[in-house]
């Protein structure tokens, strides 16, 4: 961690805590996931760590019921909730769907480094969401009619957030019934993180060999891989296997 926070760096995790699902359901960020990261990222030497993402159910209800809130409460973090006053309009110039959109801002705005931390599961409308999809938990307004050009605006938010660093927690994997869960029967063991700097090579990585299935059916990667955003055929990147 050391390599992407330094000293007096202020950082804001996005979690994924989209709905008030318990841990065990893996369909939100795992709390021991957050925890290991913003534990990682204090005594890498960050003067503070802002935690926040915008739900689609109650956030207290979200936070609390994932898990995370604990974790705030635990390491001292600042929790951040979404309010009227926290939106800023986004233009984002070269986006396919997303070119003036409301996004939760006000975490960014002290923020020196930013840090994705993502479940890897699976999903209905675009077959996986990961640490792309991850980024939609940033949208405001009535985000829900981006969903019939799902693939779309997740290949834009490549485009819109370059992260200093991102983790997919796969763990245990959520292999069927996403994005909600609702079965612990769905849920799968396979101990891995993957953490990189490119989301594009890490969801490839994780669509391949965590929720097995063929990369060619993932749209939204192949368009954002085409853009140039990032690099889907994750083994030409420096990578390493590392087993604990």
């Amino acid at each position: 961690m050391g390599r992407f926070i330094k000293s007096g760096d202020v950082v804001m995790i996005k979690p994924n805590v989209a709905f008030d699902r318990p841990p065990a359901l893996c369909a939100t960020t795992h709390p021991e996931a957050l925890r290991t990261v913003a534990k990682l990222v204090l005594e890498a030497g960050a003067s503070k760590v802002v935690v926040a993402d915008n739900p689609i159910n109650s956030p207290t209800g979200c936070f609390l019921k994932s898990g995370l809130r604990q974790v705030a409460d635990d390491l001292n973090l600042d929790l951040l909730y979404p309010e009227q006053q926290s939106f800023d309009t986004l233009q984002l110039t070269g986006g396919e769907i997303l070119r003036n959109w409301p996004i939760f801002h006000e975490p960014f705005k002290k923020a020196t480094k930013v840090i994705g931390v993502a479940p890897c599961k699976d999903h209905n409308l675009c077959r996986a969401s990961m640490t792309t999809k991850n980024w939609y938990g940033l949208l405001g307004g009535r985000r829900n009619q981006f969903h019939q050009y799902i693939h779309y605006i997740v290949s834009d938010f490549a485009l819109m957030m370059k992260p200093t660093l991102v983790v997919l927690d796969g763990m245990n994997v959520l292999m069927r019934n996403g994005p909600t869960g609702g079965r612990l029967s769905d849920v799968k063991p396979m101990n891995t993180v993957v953490a990189g700097t490119d989301m594009i090579a890490v969801d490839s990585y994780g669509y391949q060999n965590l929720l097995r299935r063929d990369i060619a059916d993932l749209t939204y990667i192949h368009k954002a891989h085409g853009r140039g955003l990032g690099n889907m055929n994750w083994k030409e990147t420096a990578y390493k296997e590392v087993q604990a």
